[in-house]
């Protein structure tokens, strides 16, 4: 492994000429991705792959169909069919559909939208928290200087912003949070835990339960998925609380990650019961059904979910999501 890493900078020397100018910055960005991931060890790589579980069911379900036209492969069809049943089985309950309750006025709704170091269109953006005036808006990925593009486009709707690093961090390396008028007196504070700052939010329409507004650090390298671990442990902790918390924004996992299901403790996605569990919400770039869920409201488990939709957005790599809930009494 060291010696072919040796070799990506005189590789990388010979093919830059031969990339438009334009386009240098993100395959530099995707070459360094990819050094980082060779280095990550077992951990890393068990990340990156569980990630895409239901992609590899899926691939497998179909090999084996092709598999099976043949009289020689039909065997081989048939273990690729039960790997691929192995692993389709415990995704589908996320596509799964029940009937859903009707919103109502006492609902609490949650936007949380990547917007990609700041990139995203603020517009855009604007224009979505202008049709749906959610309650709380988790920007991860978003500053001051995001912030400070945004606001004025939101003037006269009575939406409050907090940034989690108190303006320290450059966009792509913190958290905003947008209060509606319509979520009350409630108390902001920055968060302790997390690589990347975050935001606590307590009172007005939250009564006694917390909205965490997080960013978990994404499983690139060695050091980077320890992080991710213990980031996933923390929210687990706060989801085994007395008091079931709401948890929003870029988890960088899907569901198809142990330690972001065991994190659910009384907690469960806002997508449960939907049919949307298995939308891709990144990279954007892709069809829905080829992307992976990344983004996600947690909510208590009593709660009821009265409407789950996954935004485009411009100018970002990631879809917004949009959670209303009727939490428990």
């Amino acid at each position: 492994m060291r010696h072919s890493m040796a070799l990506v900078p005189l590789v990388t020397a010979l093919v830059r000429p031969l990339v438009p100018r334009s386009l240098r910055p993100r395959v530099a960005e995707k070459v360094y991705t990819a050094q980082l991931l060779a280095q990550g060890g077992p951990a890393t790589f068990a990340a990156v792959v569980q990630a895409w579980r239901p992609h590899v069911a899926a691939s497998a379900l179909v090999g084996a169909a092709v598999l099976a036209t043949g009289r020689r492969t039909r065997s081989l069809a048939a273990g690729l069919a039960a790997a691929g049943l192995a692993a389709g089985a415990p995704v589908v309950h996320r596509a799964a559909r029940r009937p859903g309750a009707t919103p109502g006025p006492g609902d609490v709704t949650v936007l949380t939208a990547n917007v990609w170091h700041g990139q995203a269109d603020s517009g855009a953006l604007a224009a979505v928290v202008a049709d749906e005036r959610p309650d709380f808006v988790v920007l991860p990925e978003a500053g001051a200087d995001f912030r400070d593009k945004l606001m004025p486009l939101l003037a006269g709707l009575g939406y409050r912003a907090w940034v989690a690093s108190g303006g320290r961090h450059r966009d792509g390396h913190d958290v905003v949070l947008l209060v509606g008028e319509g979520a009350g007196d409630v108390r902001v504070q920055p968060g302790r835990g997390l690589r990347l700052p975050h935001l606590e939010v307590t009172g007005g329409i939250l009564g006694a339960r917390t909205l965490y507004a997080v960013h978990p650090t994404a499983p690139m390298s060695r050091s980077s998925t320890a992080w991710w671990h213990d980031e996933l442990a923390l929210i687990g902790s706060w989801c085994a609380g007395p008091v079931e918390p709401l948890v929003a924004g870029d988890f960088n996992a899907t569901f198809d990650h142990p330690a972001l299901r065991a994190a659910l403790g009384r907690c469960r996605s806002a997508a449960d019961g939907t049919g949307r569990g298995l939308v891709g919400t990144f990279p954007a770039g892709v069809p829905r059904w080829l992307g992976i869920q990344i983004d996600h409201v947690l909510v208590p488990a009593a709660a009821v979910t009265t409407r789950f939709d996954v935004l485009d957005l411009a100018g970002t790599d990631h879809r917004a999501v949009l959670a209303r809930v009727r939490l428990p009494g």
